[in-house]
């Protein structure tokens, strides 16, 4: 008896996977065909009987099959944990993810192929990293991903290496000393991953790049301040993870610059409309990260307020490599 249910639940199990791999809307299988693969994956032989009990089975258990009888030519599965779209998505976000490593991209892209049926696979063939070798090298960061993950759910410091490329173009140690920090969340900015962190003496926050990290350890010690004491989400909204306190900040923009303000401000920054084809934007950031930004667009962005960082723009552009 217990042999006799190992077998259906192995039928099952099986029909599940040939149905997931071979069939989809377009790619229906014959009840012939089903009997071939499980032939011919599996050396099994199942007569047909076996089939529509292990498709009502799947059925009860939630699963989306279109069978014989609803669009008589076989059957096929309907639905997918992703859609196809969803999933040409998702690649492109791993794909465009600098943190992500090469070896773990492509173990990432597998995975997200495997929730489609072969021929749904043959759509994404031509995908691939535009700029592989701005992979990082640091095969660590779905560890230290892991770890810090827990340190921040235990609310206990964390203390690692901190890496910087060399001149040889190879990761080394920025210091001796390993950093120390308090961490609270993790921001993806400007295609990197950022620890969001209190460093051990110090005020404010801070942003470490989590592919530049190696040695992680959670630390006995409690993070330095509860997390009910920071205010995650304005640091979150800081321009290229640049730390610092939020000001107040009034920018000039030809109205041409409204795409480029949105995408990085949001939806929240508040806009003045000028007779002159320009706008007023205002919003509250850390400047440093939105003086940096205002530099893409010398053309188009001017910085009204604060003075001292108008002054300091003003200085940048003086001291230009150029000379002009």
């Amino acid at each position: 008896m217990l042999n006799e249910k190992l077998t259906d639940k192995a039928n099952t199990l099986c029909l599940y996977r040939i149905l997931m791999q071979y069939s989809d809307e377009e790619h229906v299988l014959t009840m012939r065909d089903i009997m071939a693969k499980f032939d011919a994956d599996y050396s099994m032989k199942i007569d047909r009987r076996t089939v529509y009990s292990s498709v009502e089975t799947l059925k009860k258990l939630g699963y989306d099959i279109s069978d014989y009888e609803e669009n008589r030519r076989g059957y096929y599965l309907r639905a997918r944990l992703f859609e196809p779209s969803e999933v040409r998505l998702m690649m492109d976000a791993v794909y465009s993810l600098n943190s992500i490593p090469q070896k773990q991209t492509t173990d990432l892209i597998e995975k997200l192929q495997s929730t489609c049926s072969i021929h749904q696979k043959k759509l994404y063939r031509h995908l691939f990293a535009s700029e592989p070798d701005k992979k990082t090298p640091n095969r660590s960061v779905f560890f230290n991903i892991d770890v810090l993950e827990t340190a921040i759910a235990e609310h206990k410091m964390v203390e690692f290496t901190y890496l910087q490329y060399g001149l040889d173009k190879r990761l080394h140690a920025r210091r001796k000393e390993k950093y120390a920090v308090s961490p609270y969340s993790m921001v993806c900015d400007n295609k990197k991953y950022y620890l969001l962190c209190l460093k051990e003496g110090k005020e404010n926050l801070s942003f470490y790049r989590i592919d530049l990290m190696k040695d992680i350890q959670v630390s006995e010690k409690p993070v330095e301040l509860a997390p009910a004491k920071i205010d995650l989400n304005t640091a979150r909204k800081t321009v290229y993870a640049f730390s610092g306190s939020p000001v107040d900040i009034v920018l000039r923009c030809d109205n041409s610059a409204i795409g480029a303000v949105v995408d990085e401000f949001g939806t929240g920054v508040k806009i003045e409309t000028l007779p002159d084809g320009r706008f007023i934007a205002r919003m509250k950031s850390a400047p440093q990260g939105v003086l940096y930004w205002t530099m893409q667009y010398l053309k188009d962005v001017e910085i009204l307020e604060p003075a001292a960082m108008r002054a300091q723009a003003i200085e940048m552009i003086k001291n230009n490599p150029y000379g002009a």
